[in-house]
């Protein structure tokens, strides 16, 4: 029976044939120096016990792919995500092997989908690693099965029948390969904590680890690193545009993404000939400027037909026109696809997708801030040639 203590778990996780590693105690974090070894070979039974029976108090994870029989996960955010999707597959939700989580749940079965995908409510994971019961979330909470697995095999399930992955990107062309899956693991865990002198000296040190960026962030990163040498340039290129595809980062200045860049070089630094940050940060800095298409379809145009169609904050009914109610279901959007950081928006962008003057949304900004709906945590402008940094409350003063 899964779930009872955690050595007891780890072996009977190991019996229906996932490769299991450990995670340090209240964090997400691989409590073994060596676990990307083990995206290729499953643990021995004797190192479980190791692991497990020495330290009652880690938890674990499971990774994903091709070495536990093609496992995938589909993480929702969100509970109401969830429920849509239960709802509508009634059969597949009773049946599937469901955790748990902080803020939704974690659907398991098998397919032949690899990489991660973000789904704008949470991602489809063919690759890295998800964190198992009876692990205890940063928080405190504890991942718990609703639906444990069966003893026999996981059903193989075809994610865009199943509602898996959202209409939108089921007609798009799969952009994760066999290319991505040695990298899109977290390996900056491992990388940056377990090398020194990985970055060049005059590199400011990462102050914010890979696991704590957001995910669509950790996404973008490792879905552009090169896979040999002499394809440095090229991915450069490819991040820049990842990165200019995420949301709360598309009004960002280049210099502001410094270490996000500082991340993709570490990683990327088994394989470049290049070793220099520097030379990797000139040719990202002149990416950012080249970037005309980001990577997918345009981000926030998907996030504003999203704040359109969902039922607008309590908050924004206090304001008449449509177009202003319509600016805070955005600006609410974007700080959910943000997570607990500030998210990048201007006047310009803001009233594209409004269908206003950029003046009337600088206004509306101001006016956010005013009553305290936002924080304006860093102020932008033509003379910064930054966006402004928002944070959203969902809270009016006065």
């Amino acid at each position: 029976m899964i779930d009872e203590s955690v050595l007891d778990s780890a072996l009977a996780y190991h019996v229906l044939g996932w490769s299991i590693i450990p995670i340090k105690a209240g964090t997400k974090k691989p409590g073994c120096r060596k676990w990307i070894n083990f995206q290729t070979e499953r643990p021995s039974e004797l190192q479980l016990r190791k692991w497990f029976a020495r330290d009652g108090e880690r938890g674990m994870a499971v990774i994903l792919g091709d070495v536990s029989g093609g496992l995938v996960c589909r993480d929702f955010d969100t509970m109401p995500s969830y429920q849509h999707w239960a709802s509508e597959h009634r059969d597949l939700a009773r049946s599937l092997p469901t955790v748990i989580t902080s803020r939704g749940r974690h659907v398991y079965f098998r397919s032949p989908h690899r990489g991660i995908r973000n789904c704008g409510n949470g991602e489809l994971r063919g690759a890295g690693y998800c964190v198992l019961p009876p692990s205890r979330h940063p928080t405190g909470s504890l991942y718990q099965w609703v639906t444990p697995p069966p003893a026999e095999p996981l059903p193989e399930v075809d994610v865009a029948a199943a509602g898996l992955l959202p209409e939108r990107y089921v007609t798009e062309s799969t952009e994760k390969t066999e290319r991505t899956e040695e990298y899109r693991c977290h390996r900056e865990v491992e990388v940056v904590s377990g090398r020194q002198g990985l970055l060049a000296p005059s590199c400011t040190p990462l102050e914010t680890g890979f696991d704590e960026l957001p995910t669509v962030v950790q996404s973008a990163i490792i879905g552009s690193l090169p896979t040999g040498p002499g394809r440095r340039n090229e991915q450069v290129f490819e991040l820049a545009r990842a990165l200019k595809a995420v949301p709360f980062l598309s009004d960002a200045a280049g210099k502001e993404l410094r270490p996000h860049v500082l991340h993709w070089h570490s990683l990327a630094q088994p394989v470049i000939r290049t070793q220099p940050f520097e030379e990797t940060w000139i040719d990202f800095l002149r990416g950012w400027k080249n970037v005309k298409f980001p990577k997918g379809a345009e981000p926030m145009v998907q996030i504003a037909e999203r704040a359109l169609i969902l039922e607008p904050p309590p908050v924004a009914a206090r304001y008449e026109q449509p177009a202003l109610r319509k600016l805070v279901s955005l600006c609410r959007e974007l700080q959910q696809t943000a997570g607990e950081g500030p998210f990048y928006l201007a006047c310009r962008t803001a009233g594209r997708l409004l269908a206003v003057d950029h003046m009337t949304a600088s206004r509306w900004l101001f006016l956010l801030v005013s009553d305290g709906i936002l924080i304006e945590v860093q102020k932008g402008g033509p003379r910064t040639g930054k966006a402004s940094r928002y944070r959203y409350t969902g809270l009016a003063s006065g």
